[in-house]
């Protein structure tokens, strides 16, 4: 079965995915509820990414200490990273997720996986939103969950 065969069979597996397409530039689109992620296929791997938010102006140094120090918890958070794109003036948070493709690549597996970034990405927003106060929320928002 092809990458893209089991992306979009993930579709009926979960009610989360509102909606799969490939796109023209070979990447393929999946649409929830709260997010657009980006599908990449790349060698034995597929990377998906979404937007999450820009910084708060005034809060942007915590936040990118809060970004840096998740990024730094890569054993626990999987295949999860955090980055910052765009120029300083349109600046934004995006999640990426990095996964192998291997035996348990199904299905039900990248039904899960969405569902997994989606609460991620969540928890996120909330953090950027409340300026990543002091790193607390980091710790007690942290979900580490692997499918």
């Amino acid at each position: 079965m092809q990458i893209a065969d089991v992306i979009v069979a993930a579709g009926p597996v979960t009610k989360s995915i509102l909606k799969i397409s490939s796109n023209e530039d070979g990447t393929m689109s999946v649409v929830t509820e709260r997010n657009h992620y980006v599908l990449y296929a790349v060698g034995s791997r597929i990377v998906l990414e979404t937007m999450i938010d820009a910084p708060i102006s005034d809060a942007r140094e915590r936040v990118l200490t809060a970004l840096l120090a998740y990024n730094a918890l890569w054993q626990d958070t999987g295949m999860i990273r955090m980055a910052l794109t765009g120029t300083r003036a349109t600046a934004a948070v995006t999640m990426i997720a990095d996964v192998v493709i291997d035996q348990d690549f199904t299905a039900e597996y990248v039904a899960a996986l969405i569902e997994d970034l989606d609460a991620k990405a969540q928890i996120w927003r909330e953090i950027i939103a409340n300026g990543a106060d002091d790193g607390a929320d980091l710790h007690r928002n942290q979900h580490v969950v692997r499918v």
